[in-house]
């Protein structure tokens, strides 16, 4: 049985189950997903059907590798692509997103995938590397800038100390 398949019949804690069509579960999960997504426990409260069951779908949906029946080859997306299709999706819901998605061939769990990667706080193990580099050429960088902070403030006292004793010797012996 597949995601969108369902039984009429007594489930396991003993109700009578209903059966939804499959164009009405994708319409449930759209509804679910993208830009203006509603709440399971909302859209429960205006179809009718149980908030377990919408989550449920939803849940499921993100776990079927592709809603179509046919197999597709796995395609290998770029960063920017992988943007441009995250920043148009964020624009629509529902239908228009199911209808981008399945246009762009990219899964409702590709595009999860791809949403909870971009909101982690965490970079990725090659970002963090670079930025623990980053880090430690600017350490390196301010401290050479101290040091030569410090020999120009050197360099001045040493160069006020000697004009002052210059100054000392040739006040001193035009006295005399």
């Amino acid at each position: 049985m597949s995601f969108f398949e369902s039984k009429v019949g007594e489930n396991a804690t003993g109700r009578v189950s209903k059966a939804y069509s499959v164009a009405f579960k994708q319409k449930m999960v759209a509804k679910l997903i993208g830009k203006h997504a509603t709440s399971a426990n909302r859209l429960s409260q205006e179809t009718g059907v149980s908030q377990t069951a919408l989550s449920q779908w939803r849940a499921q949906a993100r776990n079927v590798p592709s809603m179509a029946l046919e197999k597709r080859p796995r395609q290998t997306w770029t960063v920017g692509r992988k943007v441009e299709i995250l920043a148009k999706a964020a624009e629509l819901d529902g239908e228009q997103l199911v209808a981008y998605l399945e246009r762009e061939e990219v899964t409702l769990a590709e595009l999860e995938r791809w949403r909870s990667l971009l909101a982690d706080d965490q970079p990725s193990l090659v970002a963090a590397k670079r930025i623990k580099g980053l880090e430690r050429e600017l350490a390196r960088k301010e401290k050479a800038l101290a040091e030569a902070a410090a020999l120009l403030i050197l360099k001045k006292k040493l160069g006020d100390y000697y004009s002052a004793v210059e100054e000392e010797n040739t006040d001193g012996g035009s006295e005399k």
